[in-house]
C-alpha cells in the first residue's frame, strides 16, 4: 500500500465522512443526507456502513454497482455520495450528487467527479452513479468534501491548507467556510489525504 496519512472532518447533523485502510489500498467516502427528506442523516450513514461492509476494491464498477444497490434501498432517505479507493498507482470510485473529490499534485488541480449526476440523489429510485479514474504515480493530495465546504470555500485556501498536514489541513478547510458568528452556512464533511510516491493523467470515465 502506498504511504498515505488522512483525517476526516465532519461538523452537522446530515454529513458523514469516513476513511477505512486496507492491505492492497485505502478506501475515502463522504456522504451528504438530503436534511429535506427526513431521513437523510440515516441515508448518508447507510453509504458508510455498505462500504465498510464492502471493504477494499479497485475496480470502478464495484463503486458504481454498490451506489446503484444503494439507491433502491436508502428510501426515504437520500443522500449524496463520493467513494474513492486509492491504489499503488491509480484513484478509482463513483460519485452522485454534488459532493466532490479533488486531486491536487502540487501543479495541477485534478476534479475526478466532474462528470457526476448532483439529481436525482441516492435513496431517490432514480440515481445515477458516474464512475471515474485517474493514474497517480506521484505525490499529491485527494481532498473529498461535501457541498457544505465546496459552495463557499475561496478557492485560494484550499492548495494553501494542504500545504500543512491533513489534519491541520483538514481543520483549516473546515474553519475557512465558517462564518463569524462560529455558525457554519451548512454540516460541512472534509477528509483529506497525502498520497506518497505517483503524475496524474487524464480521468477515464
Amino acid at each position: 500500500m502506498r504511504e498515505l496519512q488522512g483525517a476526516v472532518r465532519v461538523e452537522g447533523r446530515e454529513d458523514r465522512a469516513a476513511l477505512f485502510e486496507y492491505e492492497d489500498g485505502v478506501v475515502v467516502v463522504v456522504a451528504d443526507g438530503a436534511g429535506g427528506t427526513g431521513r437523510g442523516a440515516e441515508a448518508a450513514q447507510g453509504v458508510i456502513d455498505a462500504v465498510r461492509r464492502l471493504g477494499w476494491s479497485p475496480e470502478v464498477s464495484t463503486w458504481v454497482d454498490l451506489l446503484g444497490r444503494l439507491d433502491s434501498i436508502l428510501s426515504p432517505g437520500q443522500t449524496t455520495a463520493v467513494i474513492v479507493a486509492v491504489g499503488p498507482t491509480r484513484l478509482t470510485g463513483a460519485s452522485v450528487g454534488d459532493s466532490e473529490a479533488w486531486w491536487f499534485d502540487g501543479l495541477t488541480e485534478h476534479p475526478l467527479t466532474q462528470g457526476q449526476r448532483r439529481k436525482p440523489l441516492l435513496g431517490s429510485g432514480e440515481a445515477v452513479p458516474v464512475g471515474f479514474s485517474l493514474e497517480v504515480r506521484g505525490e499529491g493530495s485527494l481532498v473529498l468534501g461535501s457541498d457544505g465546504l465546496w459552495k463557499y470555500v475561496r478557492w485560494a485556501r484550499v492548495p494553501d491548507a494542504l500545504q500543512h498536514s491533513p489534519q491541520e489541513a483538514a481543520l483549516r478547510l473546515l474553519e475557512s467556510v465558517r462564518y463569524p458568528s462560529g455558525k457554519l452556512p451548512d454540516d460541512v464533511a472534509v477528509v483529506v489525504c497525502r498520497v506518497g510516491s505517483g503524475a496524474p493523467e487524464t480521468p477515464v470515465p
